[in-house]
């Protein structure tokens, strides 16, 4: 039976996929869907949070190209996100 990662291997063997897969929209897609699985959010919690509709939410995390990076922003300013992508809450550190 094929894992995920072998189909992923074959899939990047066509120069059009692996192109899709290296761009910055998808990597910015996936960094959205895991933070806003992180937070236990839905993509209308999400998209109500940035002041957008659950369909923006569905266009960036399906890797769509013509999403603005104003967009983009609300939706990392909601998910608190910096720009790189790395979270804005703090972390303490427990001293013992």
């Amino acid at each position: 039976m094929a894992t995920l990662n072998d189909l992923r291997n074959s899939l990047v063997q066509n120069a059009t996929i692996k192109e899709a897969l290296d761009s910055d929209e998808y990597s910015q897609s996936r960094t959205i869907f895991k933070r806003r699985m992180e937070l236990g959010f839905s993509q209308v919690d999400l998209a109500k949070k940035a002041g957008l509709t659950q369909k923006t939410i569905s266009r960036i995390e399906g890797g769509d190209p013509g999403i603005r990076k104003s967009t983009v922003e609300k939706v990392y300013a909601a998910l608190n996100l910096k720009e790189d992508g790395t979270s804005t809450d703090k972390e303490y550190a427990v001293h013992q």
